[in-house]
């Protein structure tokens, strides 16, 4: 496992559904217990859409229920560094590096370690993945199917225990929850536009201005979350995006 960053990211980051499948293989790997006793805890979603004052409350156990018998919600951190322990002594682990270049015949060479050969080389690293682009350059197609996504961590007492609520808007909704374990809020954003903004996806501060203009006005509390963009220990944005290729 080839990971870039110099150790395991601790990131923040959204929440991950795991549902039935991925339930069954993390119990396999012996890790189930370990991220049940992980779970966000939300029971309910509230919504509001101003400027009216009534709040909407649904039942979220309910409501996944009915998508599958089986589910956890779990932090993407958490998952991640349960998944990390439960192989670490088994498989090698190569932080602080990348590939560069990779062959038909399985030779990969990379930015810092020793090249290598191997029978299958998987490249799990993203929508802007580098494996992807060394192995299939130009015949990637990147399709904008309309919207973005923002995460942003805020302070936790600006979340209610065991509550996702939010603010709906037409081609905008803004979203905040957290979990007993964690010692911060996350706030989501997700938004649409006509045409894609004009940004790179590794310029931070030009993404956060694209966010703070984008939800401006949708209600007190939203401001709110948008002013811990200046301050937040980490913040996540991209566009919602189709790869097509033509094989």
């Amino acid at each position: 496992v080839v990971e870039r960053a110099p150790a395991l990211r601790k990131t923040g980051g959204h929440a991950v559904d795991l549902f039935r499948p991925a339930m069954e293989i993390s119990e396999r790997m012996g890790v189930l217990d370990r991220i049940e006793s992980r779970a966000t805890g939300t029971t309910t979603l509230a919504l509001n859409r101003p400027p009216s004052t009534r709040w909407t409350n649904v039942d979220y156990v309910k409501l996944l229920a009915a998508m599958s018998d089986r589910h956890v919600e779990i932090m993407r951190d958490d998952l991640s560094e349960a998944y990390y322990d439960a192989v670490r002594d088994d498989a090698e682990f190569r932080f602080g590096d990348q590939i560069t270049s990779i062959t038909d015949a399985g030779e990969v060479t990379f930015e810092h370690g020793a090249p290598e050969r191997y029978d299958l080389v998987i490249g799990a690293d993203g929508l802007h993945s580098g494996v992807r682009r060394l192995t299939f350059g130009d015949q990637v197609r990147e399709r904008f199917l309309g919207g973005y996504l923002a995460v942003v961590s805020v302070p936790k007492v600006l979340a209610p225990k065991g509550e996702m609520s939010g603010y709906l808007a037409p081609r905008r909704i803004a979203m905040i929850y957290t979990a007993d374990h964690l010692d911060d809020s996350r706030a989501v954003f997700m938004f649409r536009t006509q045409q894609p903004l004009d940004y790179h996806y590794r310029d931070v501060a030009g993404q956060q201005r694209q966010l703070r203009a984008a939800f401006a006005g949708l209600a007190p509390e939203v401001d709110y979350w948008l002013q811990e963009t200046d301050r937040t220990p980490a913040f996540y944005f991209d566009a919602i995006t189709q790869l097509e290729m033509s094989t």
